[in-house]
């Protein structure tokens, strides 16, 4: 599920004096043990470049995450998956769902590419109003549990055993801080504009469809077992990742991997603040953790990725994962190391990034 919302960080500022150049479509600026690195975001509204400091293995990281990505061949998947949409009239001619239509065609190329295929058909609703959505899926014989979040259909989901995505795109319009409440008027207002956004906002708006895509291609290919001891912040971060990447591959001509990595998992939230427990506390969900398996999942997997082995390395240890039903076990035959012994490298990776100030 993709439901997550703006806050800014908490950090004291500082001023340093720095030299530049630029790597990856980014502004880069170095001292010994940190970089600042500036981005342009493509959509929405900014001030350019939006501007963060990294530590010297974030920097590599992401370095290494935009080879990874100019490695990859393109081309469309050796089969089209089978999909049908259920669009509500209101929602037609949507920005927003033309630019996510977009990036799900790249995560549908890239999960390809890692040799995970869905099987199967797949039914999307896009909508404007609950009542359609409601309808839409009461005709599909699909009735998802929405205890969580109060019995409506905020933004993104993958519901019925992973074979739906709904995507409610009042939710995203209007939806801003987790205090915010859907109501009906919000239905027939008119999609704000993308240039009037802010840009965070403009960036989560287009990426629900492939975080959705990314849940329902790992179910479907491991004939929908997932080991009950894989972690949360491992699912909803491959997903966030995932989709990253597949914006990236959307907007090659103005986006880089550093832009995705700065707007969305260093300027989105302020995960820093209030993610400060160890990794390992995020194997499981919980309305409490405020989508930290989101956030620290994804750079958790990011690194994943981008140090140990690359996208063919993360698709070993899912099909691994699901013949053993041991995540853990899976996790330490495919990387060397147990489970627990990469959360707390992460944990000190993730601190050092934490503890950065503002530029």
């Amino acid at each position: 599920m993709l439901v997550q919302f703006v806050s800014h960080f908490r950090r004291r500022l500082v001023v340093i004096v720095l030299m530049g150049s630029t790597v990856l479509g980014a502004t880069a600026f170095a001292r010994s043990d940190t970089v600042l690195v500036g981005v342009d975001p493509v959509l929405g509204r900014h001030f350019a470049p939006v501007k963060v400091l990294m530590t010297r293995q974030e920097y590599a990281t992401v370095r290494q995450m935009g080879r990874r990505i100019s490695a990859l061949a393109d081309g469309a998947p050796p089969a089209l998956p089978i999909v049908e949409w259920k669009v509500e009239d209101s929602a037609r001619g949507s920005r927003t769902l033309e630019l996510s239509q977009a990036v799900l065609r790249r995560v549908q190329v890239l999960v390809a590419q890692m040799g995970l295929v869905r099987l199967g058909r797949t039914h999307i609703v896009v909508a404007r109003t609950q009542r359609f959505i409601n309808e839409s899926l009461a005709l599909l014989d699909c009735y998802p549990n929405l205890v969580r979040t109060g019995g409506v259909h905020l933004m993104g989901e993958a519901v019925c055993n992973r074979s739906v995505i709904v995507i409610n795109l009042t939710g995203y319009y209007f939806l801003r801080s987790a205090g915010d409440v859907l109501t009906e008027r919000m239905e027939s207002l008119p999609e704000p504009a993308f240039n009037r956004l802010n840009y965070r906002v403009a960036d989560r708006n287009i990426s629900g469809l492939a975080h959705e895509w990314a849940h329902v291609v790992r179910a479907s290919t491991t004939d929908g077992v997932v080991a009950p001891d894989e972690p949360a912040w491992m699912r909803e971060g491959f997903a966030e990742v995932m989709a990253g990447i597949a914006r990236v591959q959307a907007f090659s001509a103005r986006m880089s991997y550093a832009t995705f990595h700065v707007v969305r998992l260093r300027k989105f939230a302020d995960w820093g603040y209030s993610c400060g427990a160890s990794l390992r506390r995020f194997r499981v969900e919980s309305d409490y953790f405020a989508g930290c398996e989101y956030y620290l999942g994804a750079l958790a997997v990011e690194y994943l990725i981008a140090r140990k082995g690359g996208l063919v390395v993360i698709a070993t240890l899912f099909r691994e994962a699901a013949k053993s039903r041991n995540f853990s076990g899976a996790f330490h035959a495919t990387y060397g190391m147990s489970l627990g012994a990469f959360e707390r490298q992460m944990d000190t990776y993730l601190r050092s990034i934490a503890d950065l100030p503002d530029p």
